[in-house]
């Protein structure tokens, strides 16, 4: 792997220096030449931010996995993403890994871009970084692009330079940003709502535009699928899995966990992602609280943090709940997040927003039914072999009694348990990443 270097003060990002293509292409390990590792090589434009601390580049735990995963199946892949500015990297809620530390660093390249969600951070970098991702596409075989956004999005930016280098290309995303943003608006003020809906109404088309045009769709889940498998000639539902099958739950532990439910008085709920207005917490909050006032006795628990822990805290003590939730906070450790939802007998989610989190196929895994409202991911995920209960967005009264309901029929919570473990076994990291890895291949 080319080391990473110290910013430069003649670079025109101010971060990471970038290598030349024959230095990234030579990589200690590599048993192949420039050429031949062009012909499998992949460029992949993320969202997900690079963070630079102390000369060193990190990324998120998760997404390292899907690079290991994505080298599996390609000779190199370069992976350029933005540059996380400090001051916002401690507060982003992830667990972040040195890319030194992979295991597949040797047919990696990175290729860090500027942070630039500002018109004129994007105005005054959109030069430049296209110049860049002309190279870079120039330079691989396959090309992946994770659209999402619009202003400061350079994974759309690369769509446009492909387009213009009549290249084929796959588009991947996990949600349909432009309806996103519209939710997580709507209760903000005046101004913020009327920004929110011209950048959706820019957005919608935009991105409808680099669909029409890419060869590929990876749809993350039936709500992206049902939105953009119009505009594109060849779309696919994908799901983004970082478990391998040694995170399913075990015929051993599955079985104590249903015996667990006709032992224990108090069922355990819980819920992890980040307290934000894409999942609702404050209606998660009044659907415990109505679950609780119908008799169910239950410890619910939230793994994660977000901007909206006052509000979240103020709901809490509004309502009551103090001894019957618990906000631990982010858990870093994966396989402490997994134990925590093994341990669990239902995930309760409040999900408002045409998305496809990934702790649902988490939960599932566990083999811990999921209960929530009711979107085309979630059906989806349960269509065939259950595992789930859900009722219609924002009906969180619904959702409470639904709760409440299974918390009281502790056989009907059995059957969801099996069901849940069962339909888990679907979900395997080496075998989605191939699988995709063979569709960009086929069609890209």
């Amino acid at each position: 792997m080319p080391a990473v270097r110290l910013p430069r003060r003649d670079s025109p990002f101010g971060t990471v220096g970038i290598p030349s293509y024959n230095e990234r292409v030579n990589l200690k390990g590599m048993n192949a030449s420039p050429t031949a590792a062009q012909q499998n090589s992949m460029l992949l434009v993320l969202p997900v931010p690079f963070r630079s601390n102390g000369g060193e580049l990190f990324f998120e735990e998760q997404a390292c996995n899907g690079l290991n995963r994505w080298a599996d199946n390609f000779a190199h892949v370069a992976v350029a993403a933005p540059i996380i500015p400090e001051s916002l990297a401690e507060k982003v809620g992830f667990s972040w890994r040195p890319l030194s530390d992979l295991e597949t660093k040797d047919r990696l390249t990175w290729i860090p871009l500027p942070w630039a969600y500002g018109l004129g951070q994007f105005a005054r970098h959109y030069g430049e970084v296209r110049r860049r991702l002309r190279a870079a596409i120039a330079q691989n075989r396959y090309l992946q692009f994770a659209i999402g956004g619009l202003v400061g999005d350079w994974a759309s930016v690369a769509c446009l330079e492909a387009i213009a280098q009549r290249r084929r290309f796959a588009i991947h995303t996990d949600r349909v940003e432009h309806e996103v943003l519209l939710e997580v608006s709507k209760n903000n003020n005046l101004p913020k709502r009327m920004k929110a809906r011209a950048v959706a109404a820019l957005m919608k088309p935009y991105h409808h535009h680099l669909i029409r045009k890419c060869s590929l769709g990876l749809w993350h889940g039936s709500d992206c699928y049902e939105a953009y498998s119009p505009y594109c000639r060849e779309s696919h539902i994908i799901h983004d899995v970082h478990t391998g099958p040694e995170d399913y739950v075990d015929d051993e532990g599955l079985e104590a966990k249903v015996r667990k439910v006709d032992e224990v008085a108090s069922i355990n709920v819980c819920y992890a992602g980040r307290l934000d207005p894409m999942k609702a917490p404050l209606d998660w909050l009044k659907a415990i609280a109505t679950a609780r006032d119908l008799g169910a006795n239950m410890k619910a628990t939230w793994l994660g943090e977000g901007a909206m822990r006052p509000q979240v805290d103020a709901e809490v003590r509004r309502l009551g709940l103090e001894d019957t939730v618990l906000f631990p906070g982010f858990v870093s450790n994966r396989p402490k997040l997994l134990e925590a939802l093994r341990l669990s007998h239902l995930m309760v989610f409040t999900h408002v927003t045409p998305e496809s989190p990934r702790c649902l196929l988490e939960a599932l895994i566990s083999g811990t039914p999921i209960v929530g409202y009711e979107t085309k991911y979630s059906s989806d995920l349960t269509s065939e072999l259950g595992g789930g209960s859900f009722v219609s967005m924002h009906n969180w009264e619904a959702l409470g009694r639904r709760i409440a309901d299974l918390i009281a029929n502790r056989t009907k919570l059995k059957s969801l348990i099996r069901e849940a473990a069962l339909n888990g076994k679907r979900f395997n990291d080496k075998a989605v990443f191939a699988e995709r890895s063979d569709l960009i291949k086929q069609f890209s």
